[in-house]
Formats: C-alpha cells, sequence, structure tokens
C-alpha cells in the first residue's frame, strides 16, 4: 500500500488538480491519500471531500493553522498508525509546486534498496522554475548547511517535502523520539525529519530530479523567511 500525505493550506485551487494527477500515476498500485488541511481560510476541505468521492482520499484537518511541521506529523502519524512495514509513505504540498511525475521514480528506488527516497533540484535534471531570488538563497543556504553539518550519503536536497519512505523507517523513528519527532513549526521541519530519521537507524537514501515548479503555486507562500532562518539555526546547533 503506498499512502500519500498531502498537505494543504488554501489549496482549493490546486488541490483537486493534484489528486488526480496523483491518482493517474499511482494507477495499478494501490494507495490512499492523507490529506492534512492545516486551517484552511477556503474551499480546501470541501475539496476534499468531492474529491473523495471518486478517489481513495482521507481528510484529516487542524481548526487552524498549525504549521508544516504540525501538518505533516498528523500525517505521518496517521500512515505510520496504518501502515504496515512493507508499506511505502510518500509525502507533498498540496500547491503543485512538487510534481507528482517524479513519485513513481520515488516509489522504484525504494524497491530497488532504497529507505528514503528525496525529490531533488540539485539532481541531474532537477531545476527551480520561477522561485524568488529572497526563497533560493534561503534554499541553498540551508542546503549547503545541511551538507555539512548532517551530511546525509545520498542526500542533496533537504529542504524539500516531496519524499518516499519505507514506512518502517519512519515507524523506527516515531518510536524514539516519540512526542518530539517534528518539533520545527516551519518549514525547517523538512530538514529536520530527514535527521530524526538518520538517528533512529541506518538507512539508505537517494534522489531523484524534480524540476519545482514554484510559478504553479496559486496563492501566496506561508513561509516566514526570518523565523525560519531562526529555525534552522537551532536546528543545526543541535544537530
Amino acid at each position: 500500500m503506498i499512502f500519500a500525505v498531502i498537505l494543504a493550506y488554501n489549496e482549493e485551487a490546486a488541490l483537486p488538480g493534484l489528486l488526480r494527477a496523483l491518482e493517474e500515476r499511482l494507477a495499478g498500485e494501490p494507495h490512499r491519500f492523507l490529506v492534512v488541511d492545516d486551517g484552511s481560510r477556503d474551499g480546501t476541505a470541501a475539496a476534499a471531500r468531492q474529491a473523495a468521492r471518486s478517489l481513495p482520499v482521507t481528510l484529516l484537518g487542524h481548526p487552524v493553522n498549525q504549521g508544516v511541521g504540525r501538518a505533516f506529523d498528523t500525517g505521518l502519524r496517521r500512515a505510520c498508525a496504518e501502515a504496515s512495514d512493507d508499506d511505502i509513505v510518500v509525502t507533498l504540498e498540496g500547491d503543485m509546486t512538487n510534481d507528482p511525475a517524479c513519485v513513481p521514480s520515488m516509489i522504484e528506488r525504494l524497491r530497488q534498496g532504497c529507505d528514503v527516497v528525496c525529490a531533488s533540484r540539485y539532481a541531474r535534471g532537477g531545476a527551480y522554475v520561477g522561485f524568488p531570488l529572497k526563497r533560493r538563497i534561503l534554499s541553498l543556504g540551508a542546503n549547503l548547511a545541511a551538507r555539512w553539518i548532517i551530511g546525509i550519503p545520498g542526500v542533496k536536497d533537504y529542504t524539500l517535502f516531496c519524499r518516499a519512505y519505507r514506512a518502517e523507517v519512519l515507524k523506527r523513528a516515531l518510536a524514539r523520539c516519540g512526542p518530539r519527532f517534528i518539533e520545527r513549526r516551519g518549514f525547517c521541519a523538512n530538514c529536520e525529519i530527514l535527521l530524526k530519521v538518520q538517528r533512529a537507524g541506518p538507512v539508505r537514501c537517494g534522489e531523484v530530479p524534480m524540476v519545482y515548479r514554484y510559478d504553479l503555486k496559486r496563492g501566496a507562500s506561508s513561509m516566514k523567511v526570518l523565523a525560519n532562518l531562526a529555525e534552522y539555526w537551532r536546528l543545526f546547533r543541535s544537530a
């Protein structure tokens, strides 16, 4: 079974298209979509319920926005509670910046022996499209620091949520960390997840290229740059 955990915050416009694209990519594979509506103020929840009429969608929700870290914590815990060790958990953001075309390649890499596969803008064939300069500088800096401080073999891109995990390695990290699995509320949580998974036991990591299509994002970003810089600093100090 493949569990796709999808973060949705004010993604009423983008979510239906993403779910349809994922459904096409996972045709023939048993799968479920866990949509985490992180306190959206638009019709995101209604869009997920509408999609659930024809697709295997389960809607999880926060009554108010709690940030991407808490949202993925909710989704990953639910997926791990239902998954067997051999199942696969895929994570994506619901705004169409994460291209679902790379999901089959990530799943194939897991089946070839990896424990974690990251979509990567730094693998051959990966790229940024339409990414604001300020955000790109933050991304490049955070990834360079992560490679130097954390240094997980096989990983160059630590700051995308688009990944695939063997459920067993997530369960192991959750068992080790308990309620402290994801402590960062902002986008730094994507790097924290890799760090916690690595600390829980040896993992084999790989990457597949992804073109990060920020130009397809329908709404404004919720990222607060200075707050995220502070979170990265605290995470790297503790690494």
